[in-house]
């Protein structure tokens, strides 16, 4: 039985994202990282997903509905077959994850409030070059370091514009290479995939101590996790599409 698709403002941009984006989306629904198919999945015998033949856009309800079903798993929210919204997903994830700020901002607001703090929680495990290329690619003053070279990076992506545009990628693509074996493509950009490789370690490394904590994990937060990076780095590419 396909689950069944919830009105939701915060998803409906997924019918005009990048196909090779959404593509990864439905492999953090579809897979878990050993590449086997999840067992509580249903967009493979879902017929609009399967009638869309891979032009995911088509089925972008479907997918929509699949993210909301696995949020409501995490919310113990089994009895409603439309599961939640997605920003009760984010905000559930945020404060899984301790991210602190305002939940009554702008939905966008809080999934940059997350990058910042995977970002914080990865600066350490960073090395001096890496800390140096981070602030040199999002233009922050080279002469910063330490706690003030992170407050200014924390700042550039709650600012939005390229600078949370290129922290949301390089996010996604840390949690897709530690997730999938293989980062973002982005066949259109060939310099900005050579810059997201720079720090997939790092960040790799933070958002896998994030989600093997058994306190705050669990199944279907395994997947609701990864996804909502994901859809929250689709919408900085729409957002700051002008740049491309």
């Amino acid at each position: 039985m396909s689950n069944k698709y919830r009105e939701d403002k915060d998803l409906a941009f997924l019918q005009y994202a990048d196909t090779e984006l959404l593509e990864v989306l439905v492999k953090h629904l579809m897979f878990d990282k050993d590449g086997k198919k999840r067992n509580t999945e249903s967009l493979s015998g879902n017929k609009a997903f399967i009638d869309a033949k891979g032009d995911y856009r088509k089925a972008w309800q479907s997918i929509a509905a699949e993210l909301q079903h696995y949020g409501g798993d995490t919310l113990v929210n089994l009895v409603r077959r439309t599961g939640v919204t997605y920003r009760e997903i984010l905000v559930d994830v945020c404060k899984r994850i301790k991210v602190k700020t305002d939940f009554d901002a702008a939905t966008i607001e809080i999934e940059k409030a997350m990058f910042a703090k995977l970002i914080e929680t990865s600066w350490d495990d960073m090395t001096d070059e890496q800390k140096k290329e981070l602030t040199k690619e999002l233009k922050v003053d080279p002469k910063l370091a330490g706690p003030a070279a992170m407050a200014a990076i924390i700042s550039a992506i709650k600012l939005g514009g390229f600078a949370s545009y290129k922290i949301a990628l390089i996010i996604a693509n840390s949690i897709a290479r530690m997730i999938m074996g293989k980062g973002l493509q982005l066949a259109a950009n060939a310099t900005l995939v050579r810059t997201l490789s720079i720090f997939a370690g790092p960040i790799g490394w933070a958002i896998n101590g994030l989600i093997t904590v058994p306190a705050i994990t669990g199944p279907a937060f395994r997947v609701t996790f990864p996804a909502v990076i994901q859809v929250a780095a689709m919408r900085q590419q729409l957002e700051n599409k002008d740049f491309f």
